[in-house]
């Protein structure tokens, strides 16, 4: 049975698990943690190998990557 202290650092845990997976992008760290939290959850990160980060493919959305691009383009 846990006691106060590992049930105060599993919800730590689970916190921080929680908002890097709301996050876009992750660092290596950050990848993982998630990965040794949640393995199964860990597969949807895709990895930028180019600049060796990870790319949140339930957060990514290409819509608003494509609307960023065209407010770019025509100078907004």
């Amino acid at each position: 049975m846990m006691n106060q202290e590992e049930i105060y650092q599993a919800e730590q845990e689970l916190a921080r698990f929680n908002e890097l997976m709301s996050k876009e992008i992750l660092n290596q760290e950050e990848y993982e943690f998630c990965k040794a939290w949640d393995a199964e959850e860990a597969k949807n990160l895709f990895h930028n190998s180019w600049n060796n980060t990870y790319l949140n493919l339930n957060v990514y959305s290409e819509v608003e990557k494509e609307e960023f691009d065209l407010k770019m383009e025509i100078g907004f």
